[in-house]
């Protein structure tokens, strides 16, 4: 390059000073000049450094006349892999040209892209495994989306530097802050409670049309006209199971007495058994500990994300965890009461809870784990280098800190 060329000539005009020197002492020594032989020597050693510099510049200068810069790509059209991952990637719709995409890391390439001259064709799949897969096949270029950095990763595809700080949080449902009657209506509306009243009422039914055909044609008090006489039987049925048994109505067939007083004793079971299975879950819902973060985890039903790197962390915690397909159906697994807590990538359920389930769903604890983001390339795609200086770039200008503030509402 035009770099070595310079380089060579330099060499050239060294060697030249040198050997003008040497004969200068030379020609001192043959007219008797004042030249002395030390200062000849200096002169000798001098020289040699001054050649042996020039000749190391020759290719350092041609190194530095190939070595590649961020224009290189301009102009190139760049397939990038990405997933949904609210608000990292938020997909309204999923055309090609990128404009059903917004979100954090689709403004951080999209910031990349215009920077390095790119042009980018979008492709949306379905998780992060999928578009990892895709960079390290090569049908991608650039995966993107709120990626963990992480040592079994980078065995198979490349990352540039990190350009978002993540990690692991909780989330549970709030707890501690009912009062008795909240709770009280929690216990009544409860799965379990709701069943065996259903069930009670089915048998109340069922006994008072059995009193009522067998009473109907021999007692005034149950009228043969169904209407009427089901609704004495009803009444009968009610109080009997209620009041244990106190005589509201006379019965007078055997048959109907028989099954009166089986009624009676079933009825105190069920009555005590349904008392006491909402003093039972009275006591369980004032005694439940609240989850306040990781160290509150073990023992408790925890739900996370398969594939990621929180079912990973929670794994080598020893805390048993159940993976599901995604964060939407661990949050709402956590809401109806399935599990106790959710954990995943902390930014992600920030988000998700203030949006969507305000007042339903808390944060418990700080974060932990830290897990920055980073954009995964194949391996050895010369798009690395070019990314990572544009990546110091809006790091370093505010991009980052204003993307921060838009998507997240927080500083870096």
């Amino acid at each position: 390059g035009q770099g070595g060329r310079r380089a060579i000539g330099s060499s050239r005009a060294v060697r030249r000073v040198a050997a003008a020197d040497a004969v200068h002492c030379g020609t001192g020594r043959e007219n008797g000049a004042m030249t002395s032989r030390p200062r000849c020597l200096v002169a000798a050693l001098a020289a040699c450094l001054l050649v042996g510099v020039a000749g190391l510049a020759v290719p350092v200068a041609a190194q530095a006349g190939d070595a590649p810069s961020v224009d290189d790509v301009s102009g190139r059209t760049v397939v990038v892999a990405t997933k949904a991952l609210d608000p990292f990637v938020i997909i309204d719709s999923t055309d090609a040209d990128g404009s059903g995409l917004r979100g954090y890391s689709i403004d951080v390439w999209n910031e990349l892209a215009d920077r390095l001259g790119l042009t980018t064709e979008w492709v949306v799949q379905e998780s992060v495994g999928d578009i990892l897969e895709s960079a390290r096949t090569g049908d991608a270029d650039v995966a993107i989306a709120g990626i963990s950095m992480t040592a079994e990763r980078e065995t198979f595809i490349d990352f540039a530097h990190p350009y978002f700080d993540s990690g692991l949080q909780v989330v549970t449902r709030p707890s501690g802050d009912k009062g008795t009657w909240e709770s009280l209506w929690d216990v009544i509306t409860s799965g379990t409670v709701l069943a065996l009243a259903g069930g009670l009422v089915v048998l109340i039914a069922l006994v008072a049309h059995l009193v009522w055909w067998t009473e109907r044609r021999h007692n005034p008090e149950f009228p043969q006209e169904y209407r009427k006489g089901i609704s004495e039987a009803l009444w009968w049925s009610s109080v009997s199971i209620v009041t244990g048994g106190e005589a509201v109505k006379d019965i007078r067939r055997p048959l109907s007495r028989i099954l009166a007083l089986m009624w009676m004793v079933i009825g105190l079971f069920l009555i005590a058994f349904v008392t006491a299975q909402a003093a039972s879950s009275l006591t369980v819902n004032e005694l439940q500990a609240d989850i306040g973060g990781l160290e509150d985890l073990p023992g408790e039903s925890v739900v996370t994300v398969a594939g990621t790197v929180g079912e990973s962390f929670l794994r080598e915690a020893n805390i048993a965890a159940t993976g599901v397909s995604d964060v939407d159906t661990a949050l709402q697994a956590v809401e109806d009461g399935r599990f106790d807590a959710v954990v995943y990538d902390a930014p992600v359920l920030a988000y998700r809870v203030n949006t969507d389930y305000s007042g339903r769903l808390e944060l418990a604890g700080s974060t932990f784990a830290p897990d920055p983001y980073g954009i995964a390339l194949t391996t050895g795609s010369d798009l690395r280098e070019p990314i990572n200086a544009s990546l110091l770039e809006i790091s370093r200008d505010g991009t980052l800190d204003a993307l921060n503030q838009k998507w997240l509402g927080t500083d870096r």
